[in-house]
């Protein structure tokens, strides 16, 4: 959750770096510094940020993280919820019985 918290951190902080570009007057500048802030601009629109890299070798898509973690949170509560249920107990003492005859 904590990357998902930065990472919309990061998207926010690109948002307001474009409205800030956009509100002040680049038509005063030098050519050269109206073109390097296009050019930056197009940049920072391009970058997507709902993925992280893992140091360059690949792209985290965060929406399969968030659905991963929600899968697992839901797995969790659910069992946690049927502990007590008698197919819940038989799965369990089935388990344990195999476990002990087996070593």
């Amino acid at each position: 959750m904590s990357i998902i918290v930065f990472v919309s951190f990061i998207n926010d902080k690109k948002i307001e770096m474009i409205s800030y570009l956009r509100l002040y007057r680049i038509s005063i500048l030098h050519l050269d510094i109206k073109r390097q802030i296009k050019m930056f601009m197009n940049q920072i629109f391009i970058c997507d940020s709902d993925a992280i890299s893992a140091f360059g070798f690949f792209d985290i898509n965060l929406n399969l993280v968030t659905t991963i973690l929600v899968l697992l949170t839901s797995g969790i509560i659910t069992l946690i919820q049927m502990k007590n249920h008698p197919m819940m107990e038989k799965f369990k003492n089935d388990t344990l019985s195999y476990i002990l005859h087996k070593f």
